[in-house]
């Protein structure tokens, strides 16, 4: 009795590599596809941040530009003082050095004002915030301020109920503390000696004084006189 033959095992494990190997190719496949998925959103990624800064340095940019445009009239509004001739006294000029006017300006200074309490006494003399409207400047020139020009105003409702007889002290060393005003396109502004800043309330606001103002710590007070000061140079331009 002849001995069953045995199937040849060769044909069956060629088939297990082949599919071994197919399946290989498959799971590369996959594993590569994932791997440029994942670039793509790494890709993406990058060029969505940049985008984004881009866009953010654009905008900020713009709103420089935007800022500087505002501010090109009034940055070139400004004060400075000197020490008149004879010593005694301090001078501020107020310029405007753009090529449109400026308006609705308030001056706020720190002054000494004197009056008498009782008749016959020596004067008192007191450290006092005046608050002094210009009106408006004219481009390319300025305004003089001495203490001497300066009057307390009777026509200010404010002023109603100060002590009788109370004046500005002549020829003194005052302070111009800031300047209020509207630039030609109707914006307000405070200037100080070391910033210019948006004053973002009404258009006549300033630190009012109460009403009525009973001593001399705050008077509202005008020129007697301006004085002008005609071409001012630098003026306008960038």
């Amino acid at each position: 009795m002849r001995a069953r033959e045995r199937p040849d095992p060769r044909p069956q494990a060629a088939e297990r590599g082949r599919w071994r190997r197919l399946n290989w190719w498959v799971q590369t496949g996959t594993a590569l596809a994932g791997v440029a998925a994942v670039g793509g959103i790494v890709v993406t990624g990058i060029a969505t941040y940049y985008s984004a800064r881009t866009a953010e340095d654009q905008l900020k940019q713009s709103q420089e530009d935007a800022d500087e445009t505002t501010r090109s009239q009034s940055s070139k509004v400004a004060f400075y003082s000197d020490v008149e001739d004879d010593l005694t006294s301090r001078r501020y000029y107020l310029v405007n050095r753009s090529a449109d006017p400026i308006s609705r300006v308030h001056v706020m200074i720190l002054a000494d004002v004197e009056w008498k309490k009782q008749k016959g006494a020596e004067p008192h003399r007191q450290s006092s915030q005046l608050i002094l409207w210009l009106g408006s400047v004219p481009p390319c020139s300025g305004i003089v301020l001495r203490s001497r020009d300066m009057t307390v105003d009777p026509t200010a409702k404010a002023n109603r109920r100060i002590p009788r007889g109370a004046a500005i002290h002549l020829d003194q060393y005052f302070k111009v503390d800031s300047i209020y005003f509207n630039d030609s396109g109707g914006r307000r502004w405070k200037r100080t000696l070391d910033e210019l800043t948006r004053w973002v309330q009404p258009a006549d606001a300033y630190p009012a004084p109460p009403e009525p103002v009973t001593d001399v710590s705050i008077l509202q007070v005008k020129l007697r006189h301006k004085v002008l000061l005609d071409s001012v140079k630098p003026c306008g331009g960038a």
